[in-house]
């Protein structure tokens, strides 16, 4: 009987298709609708990361990877520790992962887009998005004086 053995090709493949499920649920977790019919949350996405729409769909879908300088902006993103996603990536080893952590500051906690947060209260209509994000921009600087 004849073994068959994982091409390198395979091995990207499943590597694709892995962080793909794991960017998706972080991705929901930090509040982007990215299943909305209407491309909010995959929008938003693409917004903070400075990704393109159609890479992002593609990397969601399990198609490509993300390029690497924009991994950074990814991890703050969807709220995930920059070393995970290095590894989950394959742009570094989870060994090496330790070593970076050590040296890397907490992602940016900075607050969710309005757009998301919109997203992920369940405002779809693009008329009451906006209307949300002028509302939190009014408020953001009423609160900063």
């Amino acid at each position: 009987m004849p073994t068959t053995h994982a091409t390198e090709s395979d091995l990207q493949r499943d590597r694709t298709q892995q962080f793909a499920q794991y960017i998706r649920a972080a991705a929901t977790s930090a509040g982007y609708d990215i299943d909305s019919p209407r491309g909010g949350g995959k929008k938003a996405l693409a917004k903070a990361t400075g990704m393109s729409q159609t890479s992002v769909g593609r990397m969601l879908a399990g198609q490509t990877l993300p390029d690497p300088n924009v991994l950074e902006r990814l991890a703050e993103a969807v709220r995930v520790p920059l070393p995970e996603l290095l590894v989950r990536s394959g742009v570094i080893s989870r060994k090496s992962s330790a070593v970076i952590a050590a040296d890397v500051r907490p992602p940016d906690r900075s607050p969710m887009p309005a757009s998301a947060a919109a997203q992920a209260l369940g405002i779809r209509d693009p008329e009451n998005v906006a209307f949300f994000e002028r509302t939190v921009q009014m408020l953001l600087e009423r609160e900063r004086g």
